[in-house]
């Protein structure tokens, strides 16, 4: 009761006096759906006809369907309220006062990503492949259980708005792969679903849409989603407030397109993996708005190539991303039911067909069932097997305004050097529910194989001592200050005290890049941290300079080097160490400052540091190289060097 009492304080401090009253509302409409429960019907309902024609020329779907790594079975007896992973089941109460935030009924995580019902359009590529007729009463019967499970705001899968949307968009596609389906159109039974179940599910996810936007510090990736179930929904199924809710939402999602993204599409919530769920739901409302003769504006388009375009740098020549920031393994839909699948490359390929960018075409990608149903129209997979494979981008990319950098090097077809240096912002709005305190962190890629990493998630809500780890500055490969954050974590996804960071140099070249920035996270010790990272390209060398100033001397220093789980390490002498990876004969030979006394950690079962997750919910033993420092003076500079050797 305590903890919880100190987290509404912390979350009200955050608020200002407009979101205050909105939130006031938020509360009275929740009273009222408690005490006068009752579930939105229809008059009317009209359906557009799109008459798209999925064909598929292989099963190309995976044999099991994944939820954080673990297999899920599919049958009419799922418990969709039970977190499967714990045994923990959430209860059958009112949907909005249900505790989430401990792991008191289990993992809501885990219990959504089901709810999300991904796991239901590959159901039916599967029954279109196989015409196994099996399939689609099974697909009946799930959607059936479903709708008995969850009457409307009963349950944990009523509490979040971003949750009822995704299962929207995915009833969407659902909905079109059977349009000019013979079976499905003739079958009484199959009628009596879609009027008795289906349809009214759909309406009530409107209506519970359109009620609970997710507006002021909580408007970020949420809100888009919100915009994008809601128009897509409304572009297909024509109920009475069908014309409102399509103007509410498009030019929601004309504005969130502009808000969260900066000019040059590099989105705001500071987390990498989130940036390939976030364009996801801009191109699938860009793709139903094609569906069905709806424009998006000039902006809206110019915004969108804008983000694959900084996709297309983003990512290494083998379609790795730095992991900067949160990471959850959120997907919009799912055709292919495999999470494993890289889908920035996928949003790049569809992106190619759509925006004729041939350049977007990458080395290592292929085409899948993602980028097959969102360009049936457009005749995807033939316009797109006439663009050659490109290279990753050969030159370096530089954010400067944004505070990314990303330092590159290509050598023939088999050899790169990637660093990501983030100098940006902790996150988006007043909660930078996403971000980590990794200011001045970097990442480095040798040959498209992570090296120095960050070390990721792992959990939101849940294991709060792992969550404060792996948000924290000392779980990133930048400098901390007397084992301090860089920023205040009041909550899982709450931050204070945010730092701000700032640019002094920044110069690329044929010849070599250099960026200086600082952050001012640790003001209130009156001590500042600018770091420079050099990178002479004609020799492969990095030179990264660390400068502190304190008020006082007497505070402790700390550079770790977080490693990827395959990167084995050999001490060389003194502060010199080699770091190398069995995929590839390049190796990074890591020195130390000589002022710096360094050891080599490996992970530990009780003890947090050495630690890496792939993945949400996983995390494995892995080796972190830390420097240390008790600094005698106020001013402090200590310089580390990285020589990349290329023994190819």
């Amino acid at each position: 009761m305590i903890s919880g009492l100190k987290w509404y304080y912390k979350r009200l401090r955050t608020m200002n006096a407009d979101e205050l009253l909105f939130r006031a509302g938020q509360i009275q409409q929740r009273s009222l759906e408690k005490l006068f429960p009752q579930r939105p019907m229809y008059n009317f309902v009209a359906i557009k006809k799109l008459d798209l024609d999925f064909s598929f020329d292989e099963n190309k779907l995976a044999k099991r369907f994944l939820v954080f790594g673990n297999s899920f079975t599919i049958d009419e007896n799922i418990d969709f309220h039970k977190d499967f992973l714990s045994g923990k089941r959430f209860p059958l109460s009112f949907s909005k006062t249900i505790d989430i935030r401990s792991d008191r009924f289990g993992s809501a995580k885990v219990v959504w990503e089901i709810n999300r019902l991904e796991f239901l359009l590959p159901l039916l590529i599967d029954y279109k492949t196989t015409k196994d007729r099996k399939k689609l009463d099974l697909f009946v019967s799930v959607m059936t259980a479903w709708a008995r499970q969850n009457p409307y705001l009963k349950g944990i899968n009523w509490y979040s708005n971003i949750e009822v949307n995704i299962r929207l968009i995915n009833w969407y596609w659902c909905w079109i792969l059977l349009e000019n389906d013979e079976v499905w159109q003739s079958g009484k039974e199959y009628k009596r679903f879609r009027d008795a179940i289906w349809l009214p599910l759909i309406y009530t996810h409107c209506v519970y849409s359109s009620r609970n936007p997710s507006y002021h510090s909580s408007a970020n990736n949420h809100l888009i989603a919100e915009y994008t179930g809601l128009f897509i929904a409304s572009t297909l199924w024509k109920f009475d407030e069908t014309p409102a809710w399509l103007n509410k939402s498009r030019k929601g999602l004309e504005k969130e397109i502009q808000k969260q993204h900066s000019e040059n599409g590099v989105n705001k919530e500071e987390a990498s993996g989130y940036i390939q769920f976030i364009t996801d739901f801009f191109l699938l409302a860009y793709i139903a708005a094609e569906h069905s003769g709806i424009a998006f504006s000039a902006r809206y388009t110019s915004t969108l190539k804008a983000i694959c375009n900084y996709i297309n740098n983003l990512l290494d020549m083998r379609g790795n991303h730095p992991k900067y920031g949160d990471e959850d393994d959120g997907r919009v839909i799912l055709p292919d039911g495999n999470m494993a699948t890289n889908n920035f490359f996928s949003i790049l390929n569809t992106a190619s067909v759509l925006f004729n960018k041939p350049e977007w075409k990458r080395c290592g990608s292929t085409w899948d069932l993602k980028s097959h149903l969102l360009t049936t129209r457009f005749n995807g997979k033939s316009v797109w097997q006439q663009f050659n494979y490109h290279k990753a981008p050969s030159r370096s990319a530089f954010y400067q305004k944004e505070g990314h950098f990303i330092l590159r090097k290509q050598a023939g077809s088999d050899n790169e050097i990637y660093c990501h240096f983030d100098a940006a912002p902790l996150g988006y709005l007043s909660i930078a529910a996403h971000g980590h305190a990794d200011a001045l962190s970097v990442i480095m890629h040798i040959d498209g194989y992570p090296f120095l990493v960050d070390p990721g998630t792992y959990a939101y809500h849940t294991h709060s001592d792992w969550r404060k780890y792996f948000v924290s500055t000392l779980a990133h490969n930048t400098v901390t200050i007397n084992n301090e954050d860089q920023a205040r974590l009041s909550g899982p996804t709450l931050w204070l005290n945010h730092y701000n960071s700032s640019i002094f140099t920044a110069k690329t070249s044929d010849e070599g890049d250099m960026v200086s920035g600082t952050h001012n996270g640790y003001r209130k010790n009156n001590i500042g941290h600018t770091r420079t990272v050099e990178f002479n390209k004609e020799k492969d060398f990095f030179r990264i300079t660390d400068q502190v100033q304190a008020g006082k001397a007497g505070y402790s220093v700390n550079i770790p080097f977080h490693l990827h789980p395959e990167v084995y390490v050999l001490k060389i002498s003194g502060n010199t160490y080699i770091l190398g990876r069995k995929e590839t004969a390049s190796t990074i030979e890591l020195t130390f400052d000589e002022n710096i006394h360094t050891q080599v950690i490996e992970a530990l079962d009780d003890n947090k540091l050495g630690w890496y997750s792939a993945s949400f919910m996983k995390k494995e033993k892995s080796t972190v190289i830390m420097g240390e420092h008790i600094a005698g003076n106020m001013s402090l500079t200590l310089i580390t060097y990285i020589k990349i050797i290329n023994r190819a």
